[in-house]
């Protein structure tokens, strides 16, 4: 299991639909948006905006704009990695430093 840090920007719900693919269809979803921060192998910063599916949105609602820890996994797509929230995971409020 990962731990992704960082703050939450977004909260909101996706449209469902039908899959391209298959043409199955599925529910709304609801996702946040977290920012974090990458450091490169010079010491730079760069800050990465990365989806999450999330089992109930309200729950994160009120961690807007604050800095959290969310328990996940990772799964490689080609030259891409696509985190999840894990099943259960709940989302732990970071404190200042």
């Amino acid at each position: 299991m990962i731990k992704l840090e960082g703050t939450i920007i977004s909260v909101f719900t996706q449209q469902g639909g039908a899959s391209k693919k298959t043409g199955e269809a599925f529910a709304d979803r609801d996702k946040i948006q977290l920012m974090g921060e990458l450091e490169l192998p010079n010491g730079s910063i760069k800050h990465e905006l990365i989806d999450l599916t999330v089992e109930n949105g309200k729950e994160y609602e009120t961690l807007k704009g604050k800095r959290v820890s969310i328990p996940c996994g990772a799964l490689a797509s080609g030259r891409n990695v696509i985190f999840y929230v894990a099943k259960g995971g709940t989302p732990k409020l970071l404190t200042a430093v």
